[in-house]
């Protein structure tokens, strides 16, 4: 879709609109309504719209929207998980923000992640259908020249090949390390000038326990 993810304010940006501005109230509609602008699997783009459009329809798909679709959060993902912490956030269409907003603990991040580590198996329960982990960590197909490699919603190789993370917009991580047996998360707030940095970092804290 023809949909700019730009964070600059003074910039043309359609993701700021649609968290705080004409769309805030429908994002997945707001999303949707961008035309197409390249045929589907012959292009690349990193898009916030394009979640919260998954996000709707994960919700058709569950029957449940607003209150009761954070009851099936809670039910299926966050109470096995003893994600206590987790607070989703939703519009007033009663969609969630899957783009933007879930707060939790960095412990409670680093649980999400465990059970990523795990192939979506948490204390002996299938959370994730097989296969799924697989899947999010497999490279999507990208024209050259992009930020990094992608999976399904999750970044790859931040800290070495095979590595993938949950990245948020400031500086704040959820890494899954499957070669150590590792889950590292950082909760900060990077400005946009120094935005590589925390990446840096991660890798090289990563690096000390392939030394160790």
């Amino acid at each position: 879709l023809a949909f700019r993810e730009d964070y600059v304010p003074e910039h043309p940006s359609d993701v700021i609109e649609m968290l705080w501005g004409a769309g805030k109230d429908d994002v997945a509609h707001f999303a949707a309504s961008f035309p197409l602008e390249h045929e589907p699997g012959s292009y690349w783009s990193y898009a916030s719209g394009t979640t919260n459009i998954v996000s709707r329809a994960a919700a058709r798909a569950a029957g449940a929207f607003g209150a009761d679709f954070e009851a099936f959060m809670r039910k299926r993902l966050f109470d096995p998980l003893g994600m206590t912490s987790a607070a989703p956030k939703f519009d007033a269409a009663g969609t969630f923000i899957g783009s933007s907003f879930c707060f939790c603990t960095p412990r409670d991040f680093a649980r999400f992640g465990y059970l990523y580590l795990r192939d979506g198996v948490w204390d002996g329960e299938r959370l994730l259908p097989e296969g799924w982990v697989d899947y999010a960590r497999t490279p999507t197909w990208q024209q050259p020249d992009n930020e990094g490699p992608y999976g399904a919603h999750w970044w790859l190789d931040i800290a070495g090949p095979g590595s993938f993370s949950a990245n948020g917009y400031e500086g704040q991580y959820t890494v899954v390390v499957p070669e150590l047996d590792m889950v590292v998360v950082r909760h900060g707030k990077t400005p946009l000038e120094a935005k590589l940095n925390p990446k840096r970092w991660i890798a090289d804290v990563v690096d000390c326990f392939r030394t160790a």
